[in-house]
């Protein structure tokens, strides 16, 4: 897959643009409903770092159970498509509910989906997975603390690894989503007029499109918004190396003999509890 200089400069804007769009988003929804919760003397429960591992870990031995034992495509597909729209639906709606008043957030959940439903395309695709991330991101990221992110992010950084170099599952189980049109990451084309193609285009290491998993989304914001107790400032610089990290896997990524998956989250971690320490002193 050779690329053209200007499809290298578009894709790098597209993808800073979204990846850092998502984290402010979620930031300021997280803020919302800190002032939200505080203003009604309502304290959400914490969360432990183990509780979190445990929670992934079985949704991912849930997915890994579908994609290894469901042979039927067809019921396959409409099982990936539920676990998206679930998602989708629920996510979005606590973004849209930090910053506006009912029912205009239900009305925008289930326009937005009402759209990806009927005509499947990247641009759709990639708002409602960007209202979702922010949305899962600034309502966990509130219920931990930035120790027990610094665990995750290490734990889940060595599973990423394993899971796109070792046993390469995470791959294969991508390929297979997009195979049924549904992809919970945001998508990036190497050109503006693919964020109107449909879905059901993208191919894993092939055509015209670069996608990244949303826990390399999600997993960073979680850890900027869990620094909101500390003021507005220092989510918002820690979020800018996780940009950093990010795009070292750009680099890394452009610069590989053979053009493959990588997993993005360990170097978009190690940036991002860096940024942590720079800025813990501020």
């Amino acid at each position: 897959m050779n690329l053209k200089s200007k499809e290298i400069i578009f894709l790098f804007l597209s993808e800073s643009i979204l990846f850092y769009l998502t984290l402010t988003l979620g930031i300021f929804s997280a803020f919302l409903m800190k002032s939200a919760l505080e203003s009604q003397k309502i304290e959400l429960p914490p969360l432990s770092s183990f509780e979190f591992i445990f929670y992934f870990f079985f949704a991912s031995f849930l997915i890994i159970l579908i994609f290894r034992f469901l042979r039927e495509k067809i019921i396959k597909g409409k099982i990936y498509k539920i676990l998206f729209l679930f998602t989708s639906f629920f996510s979005s709606l606590i973004f849209f509910e930090s910053f506006f008043p009912e029912p205009i957030p239900l009305i925008l959940v289930f326009l937005l989906i009402f759209w990806w439903f009927k005509n499947p395309i990247v641009l759709n695709q990639n708002l409602l997975m960007i209202f979702s991330l922010a949305g899962i991101g600034a309502s966990i990221g509130l219920t931990l603390k930035p120790e027990a992110v610094i665990l995750i992010l290490i734990i889940l950084s060595i599973y990423d690894f394993i899971a796109v170099y070792k046993t390469k599952h995470m791959v294969k189980i991508a390929k297979d989503m997009m195979e049924t049109g549904t992809i919970l990451g945001l998508v990036f084309p190497f050109e503006p007029l693919g964020f109107l193609k449909s879905t059901r285009e993208i191919k894993l290491g092939e055509g015209k499109f670069l996608v990244l998993g949303g826990g390399d989304v999600a997993l960073p914001l979680i850890f900027s918004v869990s620094l909101i107790r500390f003021g507005i400032l220092k989510p918002f610089l820690v979020a800018l190396f996780s940009l950093l990290g990010f795009f070292a896997n750009f680099l890394i990524f452009l610069f590989q003999k053979e053009r493959k998956a990588i997993p993005a989250l360990p170097l978009i971690s190690l940036f991002s509890i860096i940024g942590y320490l720079i800025v813990l002193n501020f």
